[in-house]
C-alpha cells in the first residue's frame, strides 16, 4: 500500500512537505516554513502526525524558506537519516538556515527585552523554532545528486531530480515507489520558474509519471512579458535617475535579487542607465549570489555568453554589495538617486522594513513589488493599496509610488503551469494542485481540464490519500 500525506502548501503557497509511505519505507519531500497567514507560527510549531526517526529519507526541492525552513526541526525531533537535493540546494541552504536561525534568536533576545520578569509557559511560541547548533547538527544530513541521476533512497524508493528553473539549483523530483506488489511514480513539480527568465536554464518536466503533484502559485493568471516587465523597470530607474529619488525593492535574497542584478547590468552594459548606485542590502543576498559564480555550468546560453566577454552577470559598475548593518543605516541618509534591494522579499522582517519606514512617506520615492506577496504580509497590504502601514509599532504614511511587476516572479505564470503538464496530456496522471491559494489553483484546474481533459485535485492540510 502506497500513501501520500499533504502537510503544508495545500491550500496555501507556504510550509511545503508531503509523506509518501509505504510498507517498507516512509520518505518526506520539503519541510518549509509556513510564511505570512496569522496561524503561520502555530503551522510551523506543529510537527507532522508521524514518528520523525521511523522517516527513512528528506528529498529537498529547493532551497527556498517555505520548503527548507524546518529542516532543524525533524533534527531537534530525531530524524538522522540523509537529505537528499542538488549540490547548488546544499550550498543556498546552508546560508538559508544559518539565516533563519539568527533572526529567531535576534527576535526572541528582542522580546525578552521588552518584557518585564522571565517570560511564562504562554510565552513558549516566542521561542526560536530551532537554534544555530541544530542547523550545523542539520547540514552534515544534506546529500547531494546531480540532475537526471537516478538514486536509491529508501527501500523500494527511488528519485531523478530534474532542472526545474527556479532558483539555483532548484529541482522537479520523479520518484519511483514499489511496495513489493506494484511500482507508482510520484513527480513533485517543486516550484516551476518562467521559461525564458535570466541566467538560469528554463524548467524540464519530469516523465513519465502515475501522479503529478503541480504548483499552483500563479494558477489563475499570466505574468507580464519580460518585454514590458524589463522595459517597465527601466522607465522606473530612468525617472528616479533624473528625479534624484529612491528605488526600494524588497526582494527574496534567492533568485529574485540576482534576477534584478541581471537586467540593471543589462540595461548599464547597453547604455541605457548611467552608472546608477545599486546597493545589495542584504547580507544573504550577497552570499548567495557568491555562489552563483561557482555554478555556472547551470546558466542560461546569454550568462553563459558573458563569462565568454569575460562580464561576470552579477557584477557591472556601480553595484554595491552591502555588509555591515552600519552600511545598511547609512543608506537611509544618503541623498540622490539609487537602488536599494533588500531583503525579506514579503518585507514580513529583515532590513527593508527600515528601508521601507524612512522611504514610504517620501513622494518622490518608489517602491518595486517584484514577488508574490502572501496574505497578511507587509507587501500585500502595499500591492492592496494602503495608505498608512505599521512598522515597528508605529503608522507609516505611504506616500512613495508603489509599482507591482510580476514579470520578475521566479514562478511560471498560469499558461506556463499548462505548458509544464503538457508530456502528460495522453497519459492523464493522477494530479494533485499544491502550492497555491484556492482560487489560483481552481482557475488552474479549469484550465487543465480545458486543455487536457485532466481533472487535478486540491488536497489540504492533513489529507492523506492511497495511491
Amino acid at each position: 500500500m502506497i500513501k501520500l500525506g499533504f502537510y503544508g502548501a495545500a491550500g496555501e503557497v507556504t510550509g511545503s512537505c508531503y509523506v509518501v509511505t509505504t510498507d517498507r519505507a516512509r520518505v518526506m519531500v520539503d519541510m518549509g516554513m509556513h510564511q505570512g497567514e496569522k496561524q503561520a507560527d502555530e503551522h510551523n510549531r506543529k510537527m507532522i502526525p508521524a514518528d520523525l526517526p521511523e522517516i527513512d529519507a528528506v528529498v529537498l526541492t529547493h532551497a527556498h524558506l517555505d520548503h527548507c525552513g524546518r529542516l532543524p526541526m525533524l533534527i531537534k525531533g530525531g530524524y538522522r537519516g540523509p537529505i537528499y537535493c542538488t549540490a547548488a540546494t546544499e550550498d543556498v541552504t546552508a546560508i538559508i538556515l544559518r539565516d533563519s536561525a539568527h533572526l529567531q534568536q535576534e527576535d526572541y533576545a528582542r522580546f525578552l527585552k521588552h518584557i518585564h520578569g522571565k517570560p511564562t509557559d504562554k510565552d513558549a511560541n516566542r521561542q526560536p523554532l530551532y537554534t544555530q547548533d541544530e542547523v550545523e547538527r542539520t547540514l552534515p544530513r544534506m546529500t547531494s545528486v546531480a540532475y537526471e541521476l537516478e538514486q536509491k533512497i529508501a527501500e523500494g524508493i527511488t528519485i531523478k531530480l530534474s532542472d526545474a528553473g527556479h532558483i539555483l539549483g532548484a529541482g522537479s523530483v520523479r520518484m519511483t515507489v514499489n511496495d513489493g506488489s506494484r511500482t507508482v511514480v510520484i513527480v513533485f513539480s517543486g516550484d516551476v520558474g518562467q521559461t525564458n527568465a535570466p541566467i538560469l536554464r528554463d524548467p524540464v518536466t519530469p516523465t513519465p509519471a502515475d501522479v503529478v503533484l503541480l504548483e499552483s502559485t500563479y494558477g489563475d493568471q499570466d505574468h507580464k512579458s519580460m518585454e514590458e516587465t524589463r522595459a517597465e523597470l527601466l522607465a522606473i530607474l530612468q525617472l528616479a535617475e533624473r528625479t534624484q529619488g529612491k528605488v526600494v525593492i524588497p526582494a527574496f535574497a534567492v533568485g529574485r535579487t540576482q534576477d534584478l542584478v541581471f537586467h540593471i547590468g543589462e540595461f548599464i552594459r547597453g547604455g541605457q542607465l548611467k552608472q546608477l548606485p545599486v546597493y545589495i542590502d542584504s547580507p544573504m543576498a550577497t552570499s548567495v549570489s557568491g555562489l552563483y559564480s561557482r555554478y555556472t555550468d547551470l546558466y542560461d546560453e546569454r550568462a553563459t555568453e558573458l563569462i565568454k566577454q569575460q562580464m561576470a552577470p552579477l557584477s557591472f559598475p556601480g553595484v554595491i554589495y552591502t555588509h555591515s548593518v552600519d552600511e545598511s543605516k547609512q543608506l537611509n541618509d544618503a541623498r540622490g538617486s539609487m537602488v536599494i534591494i533588500s531583503a525579506n522579499g514579503m518585507c514580513t522582517g529583515g532590513r527593508i522594513l527600515h528601508h521601507l519606514r524612512h522611504n514610504l512617506p517620501d513622494p518622490n520615492a518608489h517602491v518595486l513589488i517584484v514577488g508574490y506577496q502572501g496574505n497578511g504580509t507587509l507587501g500585500r497590504r502595499l500591492v492592496d493599496g494602503a495608505k498608512f502601514v505599521s512598522i515597528f509599532g508605529g503608522d507609516v504614511p505611504v506616500r512613495a509610488k508603489v509599482h507591482t511587476l510580476g514579470g520578475f516572479s521566479a514562478h511560471a505564470g498560469q499558461t506556463q503551469l499548462v505548458q509544464w503538464a503538457a508530456p502528460f496530456k495522453e497519459s492523464k496522471p493522477r494530479m494533485f494542485l499544491t502550492h497555491g491559494e484556492d482560487g489560483p489553483r481552481k482557475a488552474l484546474h479549469d484550465k487543465l481540464v480545458e486543455a487536457y481533459g485532466i481533472d487535478a485535485t486540491m488536497p489540504y492540510f492533513g489529507n492523506e490519500v492511497e495511491l
